[in-house]
């Protein structure tokens, strides 16, 4: 690979992993509502789900390529609830201060959710049909980008947890607002999918 391939597959993982998507908002929220420590299962089982995915959209990338057309529009249905889903979910919440006694998502919830989250299926197959399989198709070179697409997003994801932690003062004070800014934004995300 050339460095222009390289600069531009950092480019575009990076992006992809920094923007607001239904993890990072997920993230954000959670560690926010109860704290990085009560989080960490949340971002633990995010985390699990994404390395699982990836290497998943790394052994059938060529697979998905060629039924892809047939499979976009289920996956976006699936993606579209799912965001929906989590919105409702932030924009129901109590604000942190007034529900300190509830849980965040476990472990196995937040692990299968990353299944039906279309921004990070179509980051894997991106990533690997425009900056990989172009240029290799040894296994070895496909399993070691997968594992890459997900510690950079998992940093993503942990860089927006951090977030939280960092003004959770401030998400303290104006919860409610927050909720619903960080709902309507996932329900933005949502309506993207389709136009």
């Amino acid at each position: 690979m050339t460095p222009t391939i390289i600069s531009g597959f950092l480019t575009y993982t990076l992006i992809t992993a920094l923007t607001p998507g239904p993890n990072n908002i997920l993230a954000l929220s959670s560690v926010n509502q109860y704290g990085f420590r009560r989080s960490l299962r949340v971002l633990a089982g995010m985390s699990a789900g994404f390395l699982v995915l990836m290497l998943a959209c790394g052994m059938f990338t060529y697979a998905l390529t060629s039924v892809l057309p047939s499979v976009t529009r289920w996956l976006a249905w699936i993606g579209a609830a799912y965001i929906l889903w989590l919105a409702w979910r932030i924009a129901t919440s109590l604000p942190a201060a007034a529900d300190a006694t509830g849980r965040p998502l476990g472990f196995w919830i937040s692990f299968w959710l990353q299944f039906a989250n279309v921004k990070i299926i179509l980051y894997g197959i991106t990533a690997l049909s425009a900056f990989v399989l172009p240029y290799t198709h040894d296994i070895l070179w496909i399993t070691a980008i997968s594992i890459l697409l997900a510690v950079i997003g998992c940093v993503g994801n942990l860089l927006w947890a951090l977030a939280g932690h960092l003004f959770q003062p401030l998400f303290r004070r104006h919860g409610r607002w927050v909720n619903l800014i960080l709902a309507l934004l996932l329900v933005y995300c949502a309506v993207r999918m389709f136009f």
